[in-house]
């Protein structure tokens, strides 16, 4: 959830083409760096914990182009196709 900060409503309309791109890369990048060290019982436990650190990226992040970061919900974690199968092997 997010909104554009009043005082930097040029920043948000002019600065990035595309929010949600921009927004999905910064996602992306804070999964890729928490998540690989976890196990996958500790992924699914830690969901709390990644949501704080996408929030965190994100409001310093999109700070710079005007953007308020209000709540950044991680609601689901899917494995990849091999892990699901893996384990349904099990």
């Amino acid at each position: 959830q997010q909104s554009v900060l009043p005082d930097k409503a040029v920043d948000a309309m002019y600065k990035l083409s595309d929010v949600h791109a921009q927004i999905d890369s910064y996602v992306a990048d804070v999964v890729r760096s928490a998540v690989p060290h976890m196990t996958l019982d500790d992924a699914f436990e830690k969901k709390d914990d990644v949501s704080v650190a996408v929030q965190q990226k994100l409001t310093v992040e999109m700070g710079h182009y005007g953007f308020q970061i209000h709540k950044a919900l991680v609601t689901e974690l899917v494995p990849n196709a091999e892990v699901v199968q893996s384990m349904n092997e099990i």
